[in-house]
């Protein structure tokens, strides 16, 4: 799962390259944005036939429309050892705010829970809370691209259609070490 170097190199300076060009195009800043996306994914870990699908909720205040406070929770099932994965984060998210489309990058800080499914049935509320026997907790880092498409606008709300692209690194060996995945949803962004 690991990227040549080269491609992160030409991601890194096409980012770079349009951040210039954003910040010498005249444009009207907000003060500060709410935001709410929510996202459905698909992906695979360092575990040989490990598929996964999850669903995410981001929330966060965006600053002068482009670094972001963010707030991530994801759940979802990895098919090696039948388990729950489920996921806190909190991190930034720089955007190129032009008019219509949204290229962004978040880095954040992640907590994550591995459960095998047969574990949660004999203690199911703990689980949900995070103490239940069986859970491996892990910290990691998770880095992502995406794109955000604004398809409606209702007075100070912005609609948007949204792709991103994750990878999910962790320096321990009590699970996988890498999980990557893309995913689609949907977004609301409120002016206050």
């Amino acid at each position: 799962m690991n990227l040549p170097r080269r491609i992160v190199v030409h991601a890194l300076a096409a980012f770079v390259a349009a951040t210039v060009l954003f910040l010498a195009c005249p444009h009207e800043a907000h003060a500060t944005d709410f935001y709410a996306e929510g996202a459905v994914s698909g992906g695979a870990s360092t575990w040989e036939q490990d598929p996964n699908v999850q669903g995410s909720l981001h929330l966060g205040f965006e600053f002068i429309d482009i670094v972001s406070v963010d707030v991530l929770g994801r759940i979802g099932y990895g098919a090696v050892d039948e388990r729950m994965l489920m996921l806190l984060g909190i991190g930034t998210k720089v955007a190129l705010p032009f008019d219509v489309v949204i290229p962004h990058l978040r880095v954040m800080a992640i907590h994550a829970h591995e459960t095998p499914v047969d574990a949660m049935h004999h203690d199911t509320f703990g689980h949900i809370m995070g103490v239940g026997d069986g859970i491996r907790h892990r910290f990691g880092i998770e880095g992502a691209l995406g794109l955000s498409v604004v398809f409606a606008k209702y007075k100070k709300a912005s609609f948007l259609a949204q792709a991103e692209g994750y990878v999910d690194g962790f320096p321990d060996d009590r699970g996988p070490q890498v999980y990557g995945g893309a995913g689609l949803g949907l977004g609301v962004q409120v002016g206050l």
